[in-house]
C-alpha cells in the first residue's frame, strides 16, 4: 500500500451521510482515513428523509442497510386529500425489482447516527469541531492545515482529500471551482412533530393536502404519531418555522381539530439548483452536496451523495494500492456528473410545475387542479413509472469509459467452445447492458426471501459470473473452469469468479476448486439473457463492468488490462 508519510490515505472533510458512507467504504477496503467536521455536534434537524431502493442495495454490501431499515418506516404509497378529507388520489407504489420494495422514511439525523456508529466499529471516530483551513497538493499527496476545537493548529499529509462538506463546501471554495446555478424563489419550512388527528390511514404512506391556501406534505416517521410536516413558502408569504405556524398550516390545509405538538426541531431554508463543472482536481474530489444540490422533489439529494461515495471509494482504493491504473479515477466524474445533471433537470422541472399548480388560488383553477389530481391517481403510470424512477434502480453508466462488451455475431467459430446461436445472441442482447444495474435473483425459488444473487457481490472486489447456458458440454465446462482459474491466478482477491450452472447439482466436469452457483430453475440465466454461454463482470459498486458472449478469456483479459495495473 502506498501510504502517505504520516499513514493517512484519505482525509474526508464532512461527516454527513456522504462523508460517512465514504469513510465506511474506504476503511472496508483497508485505507486509513480521518473524518473531520467543523460542527461541534451533529445537527438535530434534517433536510433529507427518504432512502431509496438502490441506495439500500449499495449499503447492504457493508451491512448498513439492515440497521437503517430497523430504524425507519417503509413507505408504500401516497394519498392526496382536500381539507374536507375528500381523497383525490391514492397511489400505491408498485413493487420494484429489489428486495427493498419501498421508500425508507428515516430522518437524516438518524441516518448519520447509524452510519457514524458503524464507522466507529471500523476504528474511525468522527473528529468534531475540527476545521479545514487550507490545503495544497502535489504529485505525492495533499497537505492540509486543520484547527482543533481548542484552536490548536495541525498539519496533515494525506494521499487524497475528499470534500463531502456540503453546499457551503470549504474544499470546493478552496479549489476555486464554480458552483453554477440559482436559488428558487420559494423557501421550504419543515418540522418533526407529533400529530393527533382524525385521519384514518396506514402509517406506511405519505399524506398530502391540497387546499386553496397551498400544499402541505406529511411524512411518517418512526415513533408514536411522529411525522414530518413541510410546505413551500411563496416569496410573498411570511411564515416562520415556529409551532404556531405549523398548527396554522394544519388548521388551514389539513383535518379540522388536528393538534400539532412536541416539535423535535423546526427549520426553514432556501432551495437551490447548483452543480460543479468538475468533480476532481488532482488528488482532491468533491461528492454529495459539495458537488450538486437541487430541489428536494423526489428525495434524491442524500441518495445521490451516498451513491457518489459508493462509486468513488472502490476506485480510489484500487488506485491507491497500485492495483488499478490511475486513469480509473477519471471515470468518477465521467459517470457521476451526468447523473447529477439529469437529476437537476428532472427535479427542477417538477419543482417549477408543482409550485405553479400548488400556488393556484382561484376557485375554478383549484377545481381543475383537483380533477387533474383525481385523473392522475387513476392511471397506472404514476404508481408504476413514478415508483421506478424514485427507486433509482435505472441509474446506469452506458457511456462510461470503463464499461464495455464483446458480443460476437451468431456465426460458426473455432474460437468458442459453445458459439452462440441466433436466439442466444438475441437473448443476450436483452440482458443487462454494460454500465447497468444487474438483476437480483433469489437463489432458490422455494425460498424467495432467502439468499439472493446480490449477496454473492458483497465483497470488496469484482465478481465474475460465468454462465453455462442451456447447452452442456465438457469442452464448455473446461473453458469456463480455465477462465475462472486463470483470473484467480492473475488477479487474486480482486475478482471472484463463479460458474453459474442451470442444474441442481455440481457438474462432474468442473474441478473441485471452481466456485459454482446452482441455478436449477434457470432464474439467474433468464434474468441475464444467458441462454447461451456468456460471462458478466460485476463491479464492486454493483454495476455491469463488462460482458461477453461467448465466454472468451482473451477478450476478458483485454478489458481487464485497461483497468488493472
Amino acid at each position: 500500500m502506498q501510504n502517505a508519510p504520516n499513514g493517512i490515505d484519505a482525509l474526508i472533510v464532512g461527516a454527513g451521510p456522504t462523508g460517512l458512507a465514504m469513510g465506511i467504504e474506504l476503511t472496508r477496503r483497508g485505507l486509513r482515513c480521518r473524518v473531520i467536521d467543523q460542527l461541534a455536534e451533529p445537527v438535530v434537524y434534517s433536510k433529507a428523509q427518504i432512502i431509496h431502493a438502490r441506495t439500500l442495495e449499495l449499503l447492504e454490501a457493508n451491512g448498513a442497510s439492515a440497521r437503517l431499515v430497523a430504524h425507519g418506516v417503509m413507505v408504500h404509497g401516497l394519498s392526496i386529500y382536500t381539507p374536507e378529507l375528500k381523497r383525490l388520489a391514492h397511489i400505491a407504489f408498485e413493487p420494484v425489482p429489489s428486495r427493498y420494495e419501498y421508500m425508507l422514511s428515516i430522518s437524516q439525523h438518524e441516518t448519520e447516527q447509524t452510519l457514524a456508529s458503524y464507522l466507529i466499529e471500523r476504528g474511525v471516530q468522527v473528529e468534531r469541531g475540527v476545521r479545514l483551513d487550507r490545503f495544497t497538493q502535489d504529485d505525492s499527496g495533499v497537505t492540509a492545515r486543520l484547527f482543533s476545537p481548542s484552536g490548536q493548529e495541525e498539519t496533515v499529509k494525506a494521499s487524497y482529500l475528499l470534500g463531502c462538506d456540503g453546499a457551503h463546501s470549504t474544499v470546493r471554495k478552496a479549489l476555486g471551482v464554480s458552483f453554477e446555478g440559482s436559488a428558487y424563489e420559494q423557501r421550504l419550512i419543515q418540522a418533526d412533530v407529533r400529530l393527533d388527528w382524525s385521519l384514518q390511514h396506514t402509517h406506511d404512506e405519505v399524506v398530502a393536502f391540497m387546499a386553496g391556501t397551498g400544499f402541505l406534505g406529511v411524512f411518517p416517521l418512526p415513533g408514536d404519531r411522529r411525522y414530518r410536516m413541510l410546505t413551500f413558502v411563496e416569496p410573498d408569504e411570511h411564515l416562520l418555522p415556529v409551532l404556531p405556524t405549523f398548527q396554522r398550516l394544519m388548521d388551514e390545509r389539513g383535518p379540522k381539530g388536528s393538534r400539532v405538538s412536541d416539535p423535535a426541531w423546526m427549520v426553514d431554508f432556501r432551495i437551490h439548483r447548483r452543480m460543479v463543472s468538475q468533480y476532481r482536481a488532482g488528488r482532491v474530489f468533491l461528492a454529495g452536496d459539495a458537488a450538486h444540490i437541487h430541489s428536494p422533489a423526489g428525495g434524491q439529494g442524500m441518495n445521490n451523495g451516498i451513491q457518489d461515495a459508493m462509486n468513488l471509494a472502490w476506485k480510489l482504493a484500487l488506485v491507491h494500492k497500485g492495483r488499478a491504473r490511475p486513469e480509473l479515477l477519471d471515470s468518477y466524474h465521467a459517470e457521476r456528473h451526468p447523473i447529477a445533471a439529469s437529476m437537476l433537470e428532472g427535479t427542477d422541472t417538477f419543482t417549477k410545475v408543482f409550485s405553479r399548480v400548488a400556488s393556484l388560488r382561484h376557485p375554478i383553477a383549484i377545481a381543475l387542479r383537483e380533477k387533474l389530481v383525481e385523473f392522475m391517481g387513476r392511471t397506472d403510470l404514476v404508481s408504476s413509472r413514478g415508483g421506478r424512477l424514485a427507486s433509482m434502480l435505472d441509474i446506469a453508466y452506458p457511456d462510461s469509459p470503463i464499461v464495455g462488451q464483446d458480443r460476437s455475431l451468431p456465426l460458426p467459430s473455432r474460437d468458442a467452445a459453445e458459439p452462440p446461436g441466433l436466439r442466444d445472441w438475441i437473448d443476450f442482447g436483452a440482458g443487462p447492458a454494460p454500465g447497468a444495474r444487474p438483476p437480483d435473483v433469489p437463489l432458490s425459488a422455494e425460498d424467495p426471501v432467502g439468499p439472493r444473487l446480490f449477496q454473492t457481490f458483497h465483497h470488496t472486489g469484482h465478481t465474475l459470473l460465468l454462465f453455462d447456458g442451456a447447452v452442456h458440454s465438457e469442452a464448455g465446462y473446461r473453458n469456463l473452469a480455465d477462465i475462472a482459474r486463470t483470473v484467480t491466478e492473475r488477479y487474486g482477491e480482486l475478482i471472484a469468479p463463479h460458474v453459474v450452472v442451470p442444474q441442481g447439482s455440481r457438474p462432474d466436469a468442473l474441478p473441485g476448486d471452481t466456485r459454482v452457483l446452482l441455478d436449477p430453475e434457470g432464474a439467474i440465466h433468464r434474468a441475464y439473457g444467458a441462454r447461451g454461454e456468456c460471462l458478466y463482470l460485476i463491479r464492486p459498486d454493483g454495476y455491469v463492468a463488462w460482458r461477453g458472449q461467448p465466454a472468451k478469456l482473451d477478450a476478458l483479459e483485454a478489458y481487464l488490462s485497461r483497468i488493472f495495473a
